[in-house]
Parts: structure tokens; C-alpha cells; sequence
């Protein structure tokens, strides 16, 4: 893959680790724990968070040099592409469903939203010229400074406490947790060996020491505060998805900066994959069905609160659970078939996906985990029969 004029100088590891908590955290890592504690407690958001950090910062220990990135970026561009594009399209959704909602959580002042989306804007406007000046590990090393600012604060401020304490007192636990482990270890030790943005940094990161120490203090350091916020807003929204309302943010401030931390956040992820998409192959020839995507997303994010719900689950949060199956199923499919198995041709994989949904679809939307388990097994017989047989 060759560079464009938006790579940065740096070939600081402290950097390129901001940059790369940055762009990890999107709608999964700010959103997807508020369920996990919903339904099993902190223990589903360890089997989250564990698997997550590891099997980022993993990538940086596998792909040794430059060249191996490069090579693995050019034999296996169309995967990519497609990661990023549904990437995008998950955001478009997730942004707008929420739209619906967070307004109750966050109960902000006018005054107060009008300041915010000022500062938002402000920083789409820094975000952009630092891209063009190279320095895009820089703008994600102020973004990642204001999110701490923001951890830090949900200390400070009791209505948030109280919020959380009614939370985490309320959880149904109605998942078990143990069997949802095998899917978080294969979706996350696998899907970012598909991530362009994954792939910029390592190739930024000019020998294998600064690859390690880069993806280590991105992911072990940075990102791990990162998700960990998420569990100090979990409670107020989650009251306000649901319409229960358990407690709303009273802190104007606080409320600010939670909702410049999630806009700031996805359009950051939103912006590298943008970015860097146009250094793939056929990037611009794509552009037309991306549009499509982008557009087919939106749709289903306007009229998500209106969707009917199944199983206790809104009509939403059913979507979003579609949308975690590409990452949970479909993306490391293709990694277990095509780079583990080394098969080029790959009719076992789709088999072994269309006989493994109906499983995911009992753990993951009938709540039924442990039909995971033979789920992912099928994935891999198939595998084995085709590095055996085919």
C-alpha cells in the first residue's frame, strides 16, 4: 500500500499509540459495554474488554515489519475495504439511532448543546488540517487527552455515581457470559488484521520494536482507559435506550464533554477510514457502492425507534447486534479461512457462516449463549475440511 500525503513524520510509538486507541474506539467500545453490564454484570465486560485490548495490541507482535503490512494490505485489500465500509456504515446507524435517545440521558441546556457542537465542529476543522499537514497522530493525541479530562470528571460529580450505583444494582444478567467468550476471542483476535487504520500505523512504525511498543501502549494503556469510560455514562443511558430513564447526567459540563466524546471519537474513526480507503486499490471505482451503503445505513438509523422490538430487545438494539455479527462472524471467517487456512478459494466459508447464524442468532438475540459454542465450531470444521479436502 503506498503512503499519500496525509502520513505523518512521526514515527513516535506514544503517538501512533494515541492514534491508534483513537481510531479503535467507535461505536463498539463506546456503546457495547453499556449491554454487556446490562445483561451479565462486569463479567461480560471483562470477556469485552480482555479479548479486545489483547487481540488489538496482538497485531503489532504478529506483523513484524512494514513490508509485511504492505503485502498483507495488498493481497487481502477487497476484505479491508469492505471492513472499513461496513465500519462506516455501522457508525451512520449508530449515530443516528442514538440521536433518538441520548438527548433524554444527557438533558443538556440549550445553551449547553449549541457550545458543544460549536467545539465539535472546531475540532472537525482542527482534525482536517492536521490530516493535510501529516500530523494526524498529534490531533488523536488531544483527542485522547480530552476523553481522560472526561474519565476524570465522572468522578466528580454524584448524580453520575448515583446513576451508575441504580445501574449496576438493576442488571438482569440474563446472558451467561462464559459461552459469549469464544466469539469475543475470534472476533477480536482476528478483525484487526483488517483494519486499514491498523495497517497505516504499523507502516509508520519503521522497525519491530516501535510496531510492539506502539500497539502495546496504545492498547494496554490508552485504549483500556478508553472503554472504561464507557462504563461511567453506562447507566444513564441505558435508562434513557430502554425509557426507563434511571437517572439523567444533572452536570451540564459533564454532559458537554460525554457527548463531544463520542461525536469527537466516531467521527475521528469515521475520518481515518475515509482517509486512508482512498490508498486502496480501486478505492475510487468503490465510491459509488460506499455511497449506497452509507446511504441504506442512514435509512435504517432514522426509522431504528420505530422498528419492533423481539426477545426484550428494541428494534435498535437488534440492528446493532446485526452490525456486531460482521465483526463477531463474517470478518474473522474470512481471516480464518483465507490467512489462517491459506485456502484462496472459499466455498466452505460461506457454508460454514450460513450454518453457523442460526446459532448466533440464539446467542446473541434469543440470549441463549451457549449456542455460540457450536456455532464457532462449525467455522472451524469447516476450516479443517477445507485445508483438508479442498
Amino acid at each position: 500500500m503506498s503512503d499519500s500525503s496525509a502520513s505523518a513524520p512521526t514515527r513516535n510509538p506514544i503517538l501512533w499509540g494515541g492514534y491508534l486507541a483513537c481510531s479503535w474506539t467507535w461505536c463498539i467500545g463506546m456503546f457495547l459495554p453499556i449491554l454487556l453490564l446490562r445483561d451479565m454484570g462486569w463479567t461480560g465486560y471483562w470477556i469485552f474488554a480482555v479479548p479486545n485490548i489483547v487481540g488489538a495490541a496482538v497485531m503489532g507482535w504478529v506483523i513484524k515489519t512494514r513490508s509485511d503490512s504492505a503485502k498483507f494490505v495488498e493481497e487481502h485489500s477487497g476484505a479491508i475495504w469492505w471492513f472499513s465500509a461496513i465500519t462506516l456504515a455501522f457508525h451512520v446507524f449508530w449515530i443516528l439511532w442514538i440521536g433518538s435517545f441520548i438527548g433524554s440521558a444527557l438533558n443538556l441546556p440549550l445553551y449547553y448543546f449549541i457550545g458543544g457542537i460549536g467545539v465539535f465542529l472546531l475540532f472537525l476543522w482542527m482534525l482536517n488540517r492536521f490530516t493535510r499537514r501529516g500530523k494526524i497522530p498529534q490531533a488523536a493525541a488531544i483527542l485522547f487527552a480530552f476523553s481522560m479530562a472526561v474519565l476524570v470528571g465522572t468522578f466528580f460529580t454524584t448524580d453520575l455515581q448515583e446513576a451508575s450505583a441504580v445501574f449496576f444494582a438493576s442488571t438482569r444478567k440474563s446472558m451467561d457470559a462464559r459461552w459469549m467468550l469464544p466469539v469475543m476471542l475470534f472476533g477480536f483476535l482476528l478483525c484487526p488484521f483488517l483494519d486499514i487504520t491498523f495497517h497505516h500505523a504499523r507502516q509508520q512504525l519503521d522497525s519491530k520494536k516501535n510496531g510492539r511498543l506502539g500497539f502495546t501502549i496504545g492498547f494496554v494503556g490508552f485504549f483500556s482507559f478508553m472503554i472504561f469510560l464507557t462504563t461511567r455514562y453506562a447507566g444513564a443511558f441505558a435508562g434513557a435506550m430502554d425509557g426507563s430513564q434511571v437517572a439523567r447526567i444533572a452536570t451540564p459540563w459533564l454532559a458537554t464533554g460525554i457527548l463531544l466524546h463520542l461525536l469527537c471519537q466516531a467521527f475521528f474513526s469515521i475520518h481515518v477510514h475515509l482517509n486512508r480507503m482512498r490508498t486502496l486499490p480501486d478505492a475510487r471505482h468503490k465510491q459509488p457502492l460506499l455511497i449506497v451503503i452509507l446511504v441504506v445505513a442512514g435509512c435504517i438509523g432514522i426509522l431504528a425507534p420505530v422498528l419492533p422490538g423481539y426477545t426484550g430487545l428494541s428494534g435498535g438494539e437488534i440492528i446493532y447486534r446485526f452490525f456486531m455479527s460482521a465483526y463477531g462472524l463474517v470478518f474473522p471467517a474470512y481471516l480464518l479461512y483465507r490467512v489462517i487456512a491459506r485456502k484462496s478459494r472459499t466455498p466452505f466459508m460461506w457454508i460454514a457462516m450460513a450454518l453457523a447464524l442460526p446459532f448466533y442468532w440464539m446467542g446473541f438475540i434469543e440470549g441463549q449463549t451457549i449456542w455460540l459454542v457450536p456455532g464457532i465450531g462449525l467455522l472451524f470444521v469447516g476450516a479443517f475440511i477445507a485445508k483438508t479436502y479442498e
